[in-house]
């Protein structure tokens, strides 16, 4: 049964959700460490998928993601690194998912510090704080929150709630996980945007820029059209009139950007483009080459 099908319904049956994470590391900044990171990749890759991060039953489906991981710094058992994360979904058409992928998120986490003892197993515990496992639970469930919310409405809130949960917990002194400030990124200021109730249109957007946008412009392409510039204006109307330098946009921007170029060349009037440019001016460059059709 698809998730498509399984999450428009209901979300009742016993089960759980699954995530399928191909994970890849870098050692080159610390190569003397090597040794004693032998089983790291495979550590995470297998402590990632092996997980029961949600009761949901998707049926078998498997949310795709990414994580690179580079090692920046090594002391004894104790390491400094960089992370990559990004997910996916499929776009439908119809009831049935396409070979083309949606990207989900695309997020650069360059404050990663953790302790790992190779052969020592990985455990997660929701009640207490683990700089190593932690950060792996938090990006799991915005990953999951996210792949929900734009099958349904807001039905990813409980997993960014869990998020949010974990940055809570975290020391004020632990790096990574403190309160950033103006549009650096932040998990903390990350998730605290995506819960805020003031930032519930862009949510609502979310869901029907890919379940009534992306997934319809196959079948029935001007109301998949006028869904996804219905998200654009939500970005537009919110950036106006609360924080611009919000980190929710720009890594909604960032993630999109691509693909809003190249899918709006099926689009009717080109000045669509301009829209793009005043709402996403960091990707000005990429929009103006799209225009030019």
């Amino acid at each position: 049964m698809l998730r498509y099908a399984i999450i428009f319904c209901s979300l009742t049956i016993a089960g759980y959700a699954q995530i399928d994470c191909d994970v890849t590391v870098n050692f080159d900044q610390v190569s003397a460490a090597k040794d004693k990171l032998v089983n790291f990749e495979r550590d995470v890759e297998t402590y990632i998928n092996s997980q029961k991060w949600s009761t949901d039953d998707l049926g078998g489906e498997k949310i795709k993601c990414t994580m690179n991981i580079f090692f920046t710094a090594a002391d004894g058992n104790s390491y400094k690194a960089q992370a990559f994360i990004g997910s996916s979904r499929p776009v439908f058409v119809g009831k049935n998912p396409s070979q083309k992928k949606t990207p989900m998120i695309r997020i650069f986490d360059d404050k990663w510090d953790f302790v790992y003892v190779q052969g020592q197993p990985l455990f997660r515990n929701e009640s207490q704080y683990d700089a190593f496992t932690d950060f792996l639970d938090f990006y799991m469930f915005v990953i999951i929150g996210f792949d929900y919310d734009s099958y349904e409405k807001l039905s990813g809130t409980q997993y960014f709630r869990k998020a949010f949960s974990i940055c809570s917990q975290a020391p004020s002194s632990a790096t990574g996980w403190d309160r950033g400030t103006g549009s650096t990124y932040s998990k903390y200021n990350f998730t605290e945007e995506i819960l805020n109730p003031t930032n519930q249109p862009f949510r609502e957007g979310w869901h029907a820029y890919h379940f009534r946008g992306l997934d319809l412009l196959a079948t029935k392409p001007e109301k998949g059209y006028e869904n996804i510039l219905g998200m654009l204006n939500n970005i537009k109307s919110l950036k106006q009139n609360s924080n611009p330098r919000a980190i929710l946009f720009k890594t909604f921007f960032d993630t999109k950007y691509g693909e809003l170029a190249e899918v709006m060349k099926g689009y009717k009037d080109v000045n669509v483009y301009q829209t793009l440019i005043q709402v996403d001016q960091a990707h000005q460059t990429t929009y103006e080459e799209a225009a030019k059709r």
